[in-house]
């Protein structure tokens, strides 16, 4: 019996491609940030620095430090 997921094509890495700094710019920060957790646990870490970058810029956004 066949494996459905060995059929299936793999995506590509890399998305940062499709998130640009003028698309992200338009997310709230709410939704930059729901980004940027989900593209840390993909291990996309162009994505996660866009978004930091961004959040960073934005006025009245406190970034905290995550306790070890």
């Amino acid at each position: 019996m066949k494996d459905a997921r060995n059929d299936a094509p793999l995506l590509p890495r890399g998305r940062v491609a499709t998130w640009t700094r003028e698309r992200l710019d338009k997310l709230s920060t709410d939704e930059l940030r729901a980004l940027r957790a989900n593209a840390e646990k993909l291990k996309e870490s162009e994505v996660a620095a866009l978004c930091d970058d961004i959040l960073e810029h934005r006025p009245g956004v406190r970034r905290t430090k995550k306790s070890a």
